[in-house]
């Protein structure tokens, strides 16, 4: 049996110039949009971090309020946490313990419900929570501008007697 010589030539092995150039670009291109997106993720994680430790910080501001009977009250309070949202004590803290401040005003009057002719409901209350990241305890709120800090209303009923 004779063998011929065109198939004992060796192949050609490899990729070709144009291969290997195509295949970088696509790579190229597909790393390029990944580390484009980053940015934005974080971004997301950030904001999304944020609302939930304002989520939780109203949950602990609203909770108080309504163990202390305290919508009666017009006088604001101010309170302190920590990064985690956590409540801490102003008498006992410390520079790097605060990361959030937030003033609470309840106004005495200002509930009107629909039918009502003038006279707010006595049990209802509008409580207006001002929430500002920041390690300054003694942040003011009435000389800040409204955009440098986040504002929260709540309507709460006054339960009890």
């Amino acid at each position: 049996m004779k063998i011929r010589p065109s198939v004992l030539r060796p192949s050609h092995q490899g990729f070709s110039l144009v291969e290997v150039t195509l295949a970088l670009g696509i790579a190229a291109f597909g790393i390029t949009t990944v580390m484009s997106l980053l940015p934005h993720g974080v971004s997301n994680v950030r904001t999304a971090g944020e609302i939930t430790a304002a989520a939780r910080i109203s949950q602990h501001i609203l909770g108080s309020l309504d163990q202390s009977q305290a919508t009666a009250t017009q006088q604001s309070q101010r309170y302190y946490f920590n990064a985690y949202a956590v409540p801490v004590d102003p008498a006992g803290r410390r520079k790097d313990d605060i990361a959030f401040v937030a003033e609470v005003n309840v106004p005495t009057t200002d509930v009107l419900l629909p039918g009502n002719t003038g006279v707010s409901d006595a049990f209802l209350r509008r409580v207006t929570v001002k929430l500002k990241q920041t390690p300054a305890a003694d942040f003011n709120f009435t000389e800040a501008l409204p955009a440098s800090y986040k504002l929260y209303s709540y309507v709460v009923a006054r339960t009890g007697k």
